[in-house]
């Protein structure tokens, strides 16, 4: 089977720094072959990463709506398997997963400073894979799963969610995490694109239009979040 669709998962997430490396890197167990809630696994050895590898960006919530949404890139993408000594109980065999060493681009975007704030304090451990389905079968109540996907290619990497997460925000702020001054940064340049894309909506398409104003509703209900939290702060 075959499919254009890019579907979206996130499946048991964990985040970690890395001791070994300086700067704002963290390092990711983005997917591995745990049933997720919609009741499917994927295969950990079926991705395709050759793709992914040339432009390896790390997008904010699967969104692509402005500059301030890719907020940094991977520097290694590859499979690996749970080493002794790790979480792995001793007695069972090699869990494999899709590893993620992500470098998050805090001095150009304000988004990226706040998401390895929170990911690096903690309050958020999740990553979230985008990609297309090559190659499937479907299970059944008495296999226990709805679909396993044997076959896939990664199109993208996104975290999740920032700043959608006013929980996190609040306890990353009060933790020291997140700096106030940082959150302002971010709210700035949120509305600096909010304007711009209400600027440009008059003079795009019908099609265009709707696409570009479900946008800035979102950068807006961003906005909007952000300075509840700053209010509160």
């Amino acid at each position: 089977m075959n499919t254009t669709k890019i579907l979206r998962r996130q499946v048991h997430p964990k985040a970690s720094v890395p001791s070994e490396i300086t700067g704002a890197v963290i390092d990711f167990r983005s997917s591995d072959e745990s049933l997720d809630r919609y009741q499917e696994f994927i295969s950990v050895a079926g991705w395709k990463l050759d793709n992914y590898r040339q432009n390896p960006v790390v997008q904010n919530a699967h969104s692509y709506g402005s500059l301030s949404d890719t907020i940094g890139k991977s520097l290694i993408t590859e499979i690996r398997d749970d080493a002794p000594g790790s979480d792995a109980p001793r007695s069972h065999a090699p869990s494999p997963y899709l590893f993620q060493r992500i470098l998050f681009a805090v001095e150009e975007n304000p988004m990226a400073k706040v998401a390895y704030g929170l990911y690096k304090g903690g309050f958020l451990n999740a990553v979230s894979v985008g990609f297309i389905p090559l190659q499937w079968e479907n299970g059944s109540k008495e296999a226990g799963y709805r679909r396993k996907y044997i076959e896939q290619e990664l199109v993208e990497v996104s975290a999740v969610s920032i700043p959608a997460n006013p929980n996190a925000l609040t306890m990353g702020i009060k933790s020291g995490a997140v700096g106030i001054g940082d959150l302002k940064e971010l709210a700035q340049l949120l509305e600096h694109f909010c304007t711009m894309k209400a600027d440009r909506i008059p003079d795009t398409s019908a099609l265009g239009s709707a696409i570009d104003e479900a946008r800035l509703l979102h950068l807006t209900k961003q906005i909007n979040e952000i300075r509840a939290i700053l209010r509160r702060a």
